[in-house]
């Protein structure tokens, strides 16, 4: 293969992997920036009628 086309190649993944490794930080801080605390009363709501069928 040409080496030219290999180098093309290997810029386009690496772009690729940046582009990829830049958004899944934005959305981990996003994540963690909007985290909510689950209520303990819709775990015992869901626990009570679990077998109310």
């Amino acid at each position: 293969m040409d080496p030219v086309l290999i180098k093309i190649a290997l810029g386009g993944v690496a772009t690729l992997a940046c582009i990829g490794l830049f958004f899944g930080i934005g959305l981990a801080m996003a994540a963690h920036k909007f985290h909510v605390e689950p209520d303990p009363k819709v775990e015992e709501v869901l626990h009570t009628l679990a077998g109310a069928q």
